[in-house]
């Protein structure tokens, strides 16, 4: 995946409404474009990506939920995918095709209600205190280190435990998992698709498929009454989720559970890290936490933008979109529109309609898991800020962005524990 170094907030930055996603200046700075598009054409033909951008909130909103924009877009990763490897990656997209984030209509409410099984209330609460553990393990490894990656030892490897610990996943494989989630990321959220993801994207599908039908074999012998169990319940009633949907779609589940949740818990880093006053508040007030992870999603949303396909010809914010043409939600934008949230760019832990961020989409395809990433990353945040309370970015050691403009988050995130003359760690 191409990295891409952050350089901090902009004062100053010019925008050209032919603006390239992948440039430097766009990708690591987005929220001037973002403002410049939503003031000067807030429903922007690209002739650059032949696609629509949306950057208000009312349009963003309304698009998500519209009956003539349809989550069938697969034709748009073919378009986006280099022509010498489209027979290479058809089988890909095979897979890709029985996932419920590409489906609409009757399909789509039936599969989602069945998968939905395992992210109600009851499950997640039932998830909460081994979250909590995955939390605390990683934690104290990292107890006496006067420096450490909160990417790679903390952000990353949280997720994919828990997500692991979902799926029933061996110890020994879950490093595979991490790798898999980030040829899938690769994949759909590069514009356009490299080559090199192109390569990864079937053996990475297929190596999936395969480990998770050995644990489904599995527990249809020896159950254990929790998530998986869940979902292996729902085909076998009926068979109303074929065997190959239901693996096909926990690649979705492990890509979606987690390059949101790992991206929260990095930008949540970074936010809090530069706003010292909001950390006191949060130690003082720990109700505060809920809001707090909403107002992180809102100010660094892990994604920025979300595509659908106009079914049926429409007008929106006063445009003609015709049937066939992209339309890119950017939530990113949406989530900074002043016309929804006051002073967008203040980060505020307090502030009052913090939840009425897009950070987890809308609609029929509202995030599945949203309530698990949101506990995730609340359990991330607060106890790594409770075990190391004069955690700093290390001075010496840059952080490093993602190189997709559809997701935001930190690949590298260096950190010290402790300034000069404190306890590497609270007791």
């Amino acid at each position: 995946m191409r990295i891409a170094r952050w350089t901090g907030p902009a004062e100053d930055v010019r925008v050209n409404l032919d603006f390239d996603l992948n440039a430097p200046e766009v990708h690591q700075r987005p929220f001037e474009t973002y403002r410049r598009l939503r003031e000067v054409d807030p429903v922007h033909w690209s002739e650059r990506y032949q696609s629509w951008f949306l950057t208000r909130h009312s349009d963003v909103h309304a698009a998500l939920r519209h009956p003539s924009l349809t989550s069938k877009r697969l034709e748009t990763f073919r378009r986006l995918t280099p022509p010498e490897r489209s027979a290479e990656v058809a089988e890909a997209f095979r897979t890709l095709e029985r996932w419920v984030l590409f489906q609409d209509g009757p399909d789509h409410v039936r599969k989602r209600q069945l998968f939905g099984h395992g992210f109600t209330a009851r499950a997640l609460e039932s998830l909460l205190p081994r979250i909590e553990t995955v939390a605390g393990d990683l934690l104290d490894a990292l107890a006496g280190r006067p420096s450490f990656d909160a990417a790679a030892d903390l952000a990353i490897p949280f997720p994919v435990t828990v997500i692991a610990d979902l799926f029933g996943v061996a110890v020994e494989d879950r490093p595979k998992v991490a790798h898999w989630s980030d040829d899938i990321a690769q994949f759909l959220t590069s514009v356009p698709i490299p080559a090199a993801a192109c390569d990864r994207i079937v053996p990475t599908l297929r190596g999936f498929a395969a480990t998770m039908s050995a644990v489904v074999e599995s527990r249809r012998r020896q159950p254990r009454g929790d998530f998986l169990d869940e979902l292996i319940h729902a085909e076998d009633e009926g068979g109303r989720i074929e065997p190959a949907d239901l693996l096909a779609n926990f690649s979705l589940l492990l890509f979606a559970g987690n390059e949101t949740t790992r991206n929260l818990i990095g930008n949540g880093i970074v936010l809090l890290l530069a706003h010292p006053e909001a950390r006191e508040a949060l130690r003082q007030e720990p109700d505060l936490w809920r809001n707090a992870v909403d107002e992180i999603l809102r100010v660094r949303s892990p994604v920025q933008i979300i595509s659908r396909e106009v079914a049926q010809p429409l007008t929106l914010g006063g445009r003609d979109l015709k049937a066939g043409q992209q339309v890119f939600c950017v939530l990113g934008a949406a989530n900074h529109d002043p016309e929804v949230f006051p002073d967008p760019e203040r980060f505020d832990i307090r502030r009052n309609n913090a939840d009425d961020h897009l950070a987890f989409g809308g609609g029929a395809h509202f995030c599945l898991g949203h309530a698990l990433a949101h506990a995730e990353g609340r359990v991330a945040l607060q106890r790594l800020f409770e075990a190391f309370p004069g955690l700093h970015l290390d001075p010496d050691h840059p952080t490093e962005l993602l190189g997709t403009a559809r997701l935001m988050g930190f690949t590298r995130l260096p950190v010290c524990t402790a300034r000069s003359g404190e306890d590497v760690r609270a007791s």
